[in-house]
Parts: structure tokens; C-alpha cells; sequence
């Protein structure tokens, strides 16, 4: 039965993703797509979590996949906690990065290899290095900000830019010109394949009964808390643009602090003349992390439009006026539609049989057997 499928050794990755919704939503579809591919799959979970949404996600993530397996890792205290609660749950991580050796050694069977988040790989990776266990890091950021992120610790004794000859770069369709000698070895996965407890959301039912592109999808991510005046704002000015959309109200930045109804939130008038209140995705407004680096990708490649004079963060409240002036900009450029839809048809493509996103996956699952 030599070389049978039988005698296939399975991988064994563990996973241990950062706080956050956009952080961990990408994980929770990492790991079901690799348990779907036959491969051992130990989830960490570092405690305690930060929001209500990641604990509902994950115990939705368990329920549906029960042969993953689930590794709590308690994390030590601070003795001066963040104002940042997800800051301060990265410091956590940082400061209990000792207590992980021990706890992936004890894992059974023994590791094929470990995969980390990108805003965790100071605090992993010397701990990796010391067990002699493969470090991958999921990077969910775009490729200019992994050059960003790869050059950052040179930037400091840096004086001026390479004057770069056209053989050093490479253009991936979809993507813009990348140095290929600065990246390290990076296999393209995405875009992960929703989990099916995803799909059973309640906006879903309201998008279906709407006219294709039609909708207008806004929220800030887990981590962004807009003021009281410009959540307002933000309102009227989606209400005036006449356009459907799905918003994400959030003006406190970690959920279980949302004990306000939300016509407190934004006013009893705005409230009556709104419909449908949930979301999943974003309108481009940068606030902080890499959100800026994206939005400089979303105009250069025609996908959007990036209003630099609405500042970063909330340096600025802007009114309503502008809001609904370039919702309705954006969503009548019909060249944005068409870009979008290009888009659309390649990551389809990607997921598809013979993607390269499957291919991606089962490159490394195979490289993974062999650890």
C-alpha cells in the first residue's frame, strides 16, 4: 500500500490569529478550508477576546467544524491596560509570547507548521525559531503593503529610493508592479471561500430582493468608533445621496460598550427614515493601519475614489453634502461598475477549480506533508 492515500501523512497547522474582526474573519475561512482538505487543524485562541463578534464567530466556527481542535491560550495581564483595547490585546500577546513554546510543543501529532497574523510576527517568530518550527504569516493586506511592511525595519537608515531597473519588477495582472527580489516566498490563496454560517446572515435576504449593483456597502471595521456628530453626518449624508446601501452604526469601538439603542446613536428623525441596518463591507475612508495604502490602490487601478481632503481618522468631521455628493459620484461612474465587475470575474476565477487560489492552498498542503 506504499505511495496509497492511505499512507499520505496528514498535515498538522495551527493557527493563532490577532483581535479583531478583519483580523479573524480571515483565519476562521483559513481553517475550514484547510479541514475541508483533509488537513489537522488546531485553532488558538488567545484570552481573553476582545469583542462579542469574535466570540460568537468562533463558537460558530467550532459548532460547525467540530473536528477542528480549539486551544485556548490565556494571556497574563497588564499592569497598565490601553485605552486601545485591541492594542492592548496585541501587547498581551507580546508580553505572554513565552507561554507558547510550551504550548505548541505539547500539540498532538507534532506540528507541520504555524501560521500567525501579520501584526503578531515580532512576538512569534522568535519563538518559532527556538522549536525549529515553520512560521507562516496570513497577510491579508495588499502587496504594496507587504513591500511597506518587509522594508519597515530599514526604512530608518534609509536616505532615498533605488532607482529600479524595469527587469527588477513584475506586473501581476490585478495587482501593481511588485520588486520581486524584496518579497520573500509568498503563495497567493485569496480570496478564502466564506464559511457557510456566514451566509446565513439576515442582510442577505434584503441584498437578494435588490437591484444588482445597486446597494452601497459602508463600515468602518471592528476597530473605528466615528464621533456622535459625524456618525450623524455620515447618516444624512446617505440618506440625501438616494442611494440603497447597508451601514455598519458603530460609535463606540469595542461592541459589548454598545448599551445605547441606536436611535440614541443617531437620532430618532434620521432612524425613522432608514430601513435596513447591517453590513459587511466598507466605503473608502481611511482611518488608520493600512487603510490609507489601500485607498491609494483602490484609485491607482480605478476601482474608487479616494477624497484626500476628508483627512485620516477623524481629524475632520465632513458634512453631509459631500457625503451624498460622492456616494452618488461613485455610484453612478459607470467605468467604476465595469472595473469592479473585471474584478468580480478574476477572483472568481481564483476560487474556481484550477484557481489559483486552490492551487495556492494545495501547493502548500503538500509542502506541508513533508515537514
Amino acid at each position: 500500500m506504499s505511495g496509497s492515500s492511505h499512507d499520505r501523512k496528514l498535515a498538522h497547522v495551527a493557527l493563532l490569529p490577532s483581535a479583531g474582526m478583519g483580523h479573524l474573519t480571515p483565519f476562521l475561512r483559513l481553517a475550514a478550508s484547510l479541514t475541508l482538505q483533509n488537513v489537522n487543524v488546531t485553532f488558538i485562541t488567545p484570552l481573553p477576546t476582545v469583542s462579542l463578534a469574535e466570540s460568537q464567530a468562533l463558537s460558530q466556527l467550532f459548532a460547525s467544524f467540530p473536528q477542528i481542535k480549539h486551544q485556548q491560550f490565556h494571556l497574563l495581564p497588564l499592569d497598565n491596560p490601553s485605552e486601545d483595547p485591541f492594542f492592548e490585546h496585541f501587547r498581551l500577546i507580546k508580553e505572554s509570547s513565552h507561554l507558547l513554546s510550551p504550548l505548541l510543543s505539547a500539540l498532538s501529532p507534532p506540528l507541520s507548521v504555524f501560521i500567525t497574523d501579520m501584526s503578531l510576527v515580532s512576538a512569534v517568530i522568535p519563538i518559532t525559531e527556538a522549536i525549529s518550527l515553520p512560521n507562516y504569516v496570513l497577510f491579508t493586506s495588499s502587496a504594496k503593503m507587504l513591500t511597506l511592511f518587509l522594508s519597515y525595519p530599514t526604512l530608518a537608515d534609509s536616505k532615498a529610493m533605488d532607482e529600479l531597473d524595469e527587469m527588477d519588477v513584475v506586473k501581476i495582472r490585478g495587482l501593481e508592479l511588485i520588486l520581486l527580489k524584496r518579497l520573500p516566498s509568498v503563495v497567493a490563496i485569496g480570496p478564502l471561500p466564506p464559511c457557510d454560517f456566514e451566509k446565513g446572515q439576515s442582510q442577505l435576504s434584503w441584498l437578494h430582493d435588490q437591484p444588482a449593483g445597486s446597494v452601497m456597502y459602508v463600515s468602518f471595521g471592528s476597530r473605528t468608533a466615528l464621533s456622535r456628530e459625524q456618525v450623524r453626518e455620515l447618516g444624512e449624508g446617505l440618506v440625501r445621496s438616494g442611494r440603497r446601501f447597508i451601514w455598519v452604526v458603530k460609535d463606540k469601538k469595542v461592541d459589548t460598550e454598545d448599551n445605547e439603542g441606536l436611535e440614541e446613536v443617531i437620532g430618532d428623525e434620521l432612524m425613522e427614515r432608514v430601513a435596513a441596518w447591517h453590513g459587511v463591507r466598507i466605503l473608502a475612508w481611511p482611518q488608520h493601519g493600512d487603510q490609507k495604502v489601500n485607498a491609494d490602490i483602490v484609485e491607482r487601478i480605478g476601482l474608487g475614489t479616494w477624497v484626500k481632503s476628508w483627512g485620516w481618522g477623524q481629524e475632520t468631521v465632513v458634512n453631509r453634502a459631500e457625503i451624498a455628493e460622492k456616494i452618488r459620484e461613485i455610484m453612478g461612474n459607470e467605468s467604476l461598475r465595469i472595473q469592479a465587475l473585471g474584478i468580480k470575474e478574476e477572483a472568481r476565477k481564483a476560487v474556481g477549480s484550477g484557481g489559483s487560489s486552490n492551487e495556492g492552498l494545495s501547493e502548500l498542503i503538500n509542502i506541508w506533508r513533508k515537514f
